[in-house]
């Protein structure tokens, strides 16, 4: 065998030893630049690794507000959770939504202990009583001694289990707001050291062996003495959910829940799990990777107990953590994120740690809630399904994306030989529309914009490269998200996807650009080109990008303030030249729309959204009549051609330039329909919520003057169709999504639309 290889500065954590351990990677061909890169201050760190190489991210998310009742005065509490488990954190807030909905919780530290158990190996048995005797006597001397070596702990007793020759020494003490592992140990050997001298000066006794720990305090470990008796902090937490709340945000039944938990009760036992619970370790794993604490605790720190107690109107949820070791001082606490975490928390430093454990006890038990009733109600199951997809497929992936891969993606609209070098931007991050932040969640290809820089003639030209989904993988998407607000609607969104907008998706897009660009449309990117690749299911194309000192409105869904009269008439004109212009059939992937064939899904939308507003605002009689409408979609007969339209025409896919001339992106959604669905969408996003009706009827008669040979009467009842049509199929899965992602303009824009109803019905 060859000499074992060394490496350079084992041990050390300085800049030097550190950039000698990467060179030496490096010798053996080791990639490490990402590894490398790292904020870390090499003082932070310099007790808590060794041969220091770099560090790993793992991305952060924010849960809560949740009540937290433990004074007179209720307070909401945060947290952050570290995970690469998708939908975790969305999971846990649910959760805190409902226990916060109901009252909040409350939670209650019933013991704190660490204990640590050297072992010690004699000739005799006797020599262990005479161990065991000296102990009893000399306590005090004992205790004073092992708590002048830290200024937290306090031993609270010895207990001696001898076990023929062998004596173990189970040390209990309280280490204030340290987790104790380290500082008890500490104190343990030199009380241990102590003991052994007066052995042999008082009793000629010596042991033949001893050791710090003989596995007695199960440290890292999960043990029924330490449930019992305890190892760190034993905590409870408990709230009551009324049933209301239960239906509402969890989406089940107490009588459900109740029905599922006690037969699981006893499977558990009968299989031997070891305490009850659903992924309590999901939760406490987050907040210990946020706030610093100790990984490898989290094996017992996760030991736990769900108990649910059924009353009249609801459910009481108790959560109990027997052995959660955590400190909010020492260790990796200390360091600059972490800490800032603990402080989001107030449980930061000395006199913090009983919150701390109460907080992460309530943040569980939110997780335990939203789990436990996703299983309960289907949807745990529903939004992992894999609809359908029978065999994996050799995805585009981001390593793919090369000067050659764009090249290819030109198709001849764009002569890439004028491009002497393109550099793909993959560090730059793009926002992405909502239908694409959705999308990948459920799937691993590459998904969204890509930047890219042409060098043409020594000047720099940026495009963007755009990867879109299947209509499928959209709807499973879709179902996903569905299937966390209610698992029957994730069934009707699956049940009615080849009539809805999302049919065809990851090819009508493309086919738009391509008659744009050869139509020279003048209110769209720029189109360079595409590649498909059925096979692979690689749908891709490259667009014009445009820079913000170039722009004068952009993403401005959520400020209509930023839009007036001019710019309004001018993107009225723009779209409209295309709806007149384009010739319906050069397009056999883009279906006509027909809201009523899905019109079981849509009154599941609305029947949702006017649970969830119940008693809160003013529109839920609006939404019941439009509800009841829904049936009388079909009857109406309007003399008015259908045409092609964007179908999700809204100020997040308008571009204003700073020449005013407007530019309408992201066509995906696109459906032959009336030319009055894409106005009346547009104007519910810029109009303000006390319009007057004056100022909408001057749009819509602009609108109208732009045509020719129409009956102002058919006009204004096609108005009225595709606002109930872009009410019912889109704002309610604003609405609806909103139960879990919430869209700062999606009740502005919902009031808007049924206020335009409202006064085009009086007209």
């Amino acid at each position: 065998m060859e000499k074992l290889p060394y490496v350079p500065g084992r041990g050390l954590v300085t800049e030097t030893s550190t950039q000698l351990r990467l060179e030496y990677l490096k010798s053996l061909e080791i990639d490490t630049d990402e590894i490398e890169k790292s904020n870390l201050c090499f003082q932070d760190i310099r007790n808590k690794i060794e041969s220091y190489i770099g560090s790993t991210e793992v991305p952060l998310g924010l849960v809560g507000p949740l009540l937290f009742n433990d004074s007179e005065k209720p307070e909401y509490v945060y947290t952050s959770v570290g995970t690469l488990e998708g939908a975790l954190v969305a999971s846990m807030n649910r959760g805190c939504k409902a226990i916060s909905k109901s009252g909040g919780f409350t939670a209650q530290v019933n013991l704190q202990v660490m204990s640590r158990v050297p072992m010690l190996l004699f000739e005799k048995e006797i020599h262990g009583l005479l161990l065991i005797e000296y102990i009893d006597s000399e306590f005090l001397k004992i205790k004073k001694l092992a708590e002048s070596y830290s200024n937290h702990v306090v031993l609270l007793g010895i207990e001696p289990i001898q076990m023929g020759k062998a004596v173990h020494l189970r040390f209990n003490y309280t280490t204030g707001d340290a987790s104790g592992q380290n500082m008890t140990t500490i104190c343990t050997w030199h009380v241990l050291m102590f003991i052994i001298d007066q052995l042999k000066k008082d009793k000629n006794i010596i042991p033949e062996q001893y050791v710090i720990e003989g596995n007695g305090s199960a440290d890292k470990k999960v043990s029924y003495f330490n449930i019992d008796k305890g190892r760190g902090i034993n905590v409870t937490a408990k709230c009551f959910l009324n049933e209301d709340t239960i239906k509402k945000t969890l989406r089940t039944s107490s009588k459900s829940l109740m029905s599922s938990y006690l037969p699981s009760v006893e499977l558990a036992k009968k299989t031997g799990m070891v305490g009850y619970n659903i992924n309590v370790a999901n939760a406490v794993a987050g907040i210990f990777v946020a706030t610093g604490q100790d990984l490898g605790s989290l094996h017992e720190s996760s030991v736990a107990k769900l108990t649910l107690t059924p009353y009249e109107n609801g459910l009481e949820f108790n959560l109990n953590l027997s052995n959660l070791v955590i400190g909010t001082v020492g260790g990796g606490v200390g360091l600059p994120k972490q800490s800032q975490i603990l402080k989001m928390m107030e449980c930061y430093g000395n006199g913090k740690v009983e919150r701390f454990a109460k907080l992460i006890a309530g943040f569980a038990l939110g997780l335990e809630i939203s789990t436990f009733s996703a299983i309960v109600s289907g949807e745990f199951a529903k939004s992992h399904e894999k609809l359908g997809r029978n065999k994996p497929v050799n995805w585009l992936l981001k390593s793919e994306v090369s000067e050659h891969f764009v090249r290819k993606c030109f198709k001849g609209y764009f002569d890439d030989k004028l491009a002497e070098q393109i550099v793909i931007e993959h560090d730059k991050n793009l926002e992405n529309g909502i239908l694409t932040n959705i999308t990948s969640r459920v799937s691993k290809k590459l998904i969204g914009f890509i930047p890219v820089s042409l060098q043409v003639k020594n000047k720099t030209k940026k495009v963007l490269l755009k990867s879109k989904p299947t209509d499928k993988e959209v709807i499973k998407g879709l179902h996903m998200l569905a299937a966390s607000i209610d698992p029957k609607l994730s069934d009707l969104i699956r049940k009615n996807a080849p009539n809805l907008e999302y049919k065809n998706t990851h090819l009508k897009e493309i086919d738009i650009y391509k008659y744009l660009s050869e139509s020279n449309y003048q209110y769209a990117p720029t189109f360079y080109g595409y590649h498909l690749n059925k096979k692979r299911e690689i749908y891709c194309f490259i667009q014009e990008f445009f820079e913000n000192k170039d722009l004068k409105i952009k993403n401005s869904e959520d400020n209509p303030e930023q839009w007036n009269s001019e710019t309004i008439l001018n993107v009225i004109s723009a779209i409209s030249s295309f709806h007149q212009a384009v010739d319906v059939s050069k397009f056999k992937n883009i279906q006509e729309f027909s809201a009523i064939s899905s019109k079981d899904l849509y009154k599941k939308l609305l029947n949702l959204i006017i649970e969830d507003k119940a008693g809160r605002n003013g529109t839920n009689e609006q939404l019941k009549i439009l509800l009841h409408d829904i049936d009388n979609l079909e009857k109406e007969n309007i003399g008015i051609a259908k045409t092609v339209i964007h179908n999700d025409f809204n100020p997040r896919n308008i571009f204003i330039k700073n020449n005013g001339q407007p530019i309408f992106y992201d066509w995906e959604l696109t459906v032959i329909d009336f030319p009055h669905r894409d106005i009346v969408e547009f104007l519910s996003f810029v109009l303000d919520e006390d319009f007057k009706k004056e100022e909408l009827l001057y749009y819509l008669k602009f609108h109208f003057n732009l045509y020719e040979n129409e009956n102002w009467a058919d006009w204004l009842q096609a108005y009225i169709y595709s606002l109930k049509v872009f009410l019912i199929s889109r704002v309610s899965f604003y609405e609806a999504m909103g139960i879990l992602i919430k869209y700062d303009f999606s009740e502005r824009v919902l009031k808007v639309a049924l206020k335009m109803l409202e006064v085009l019905k009086s007209v």
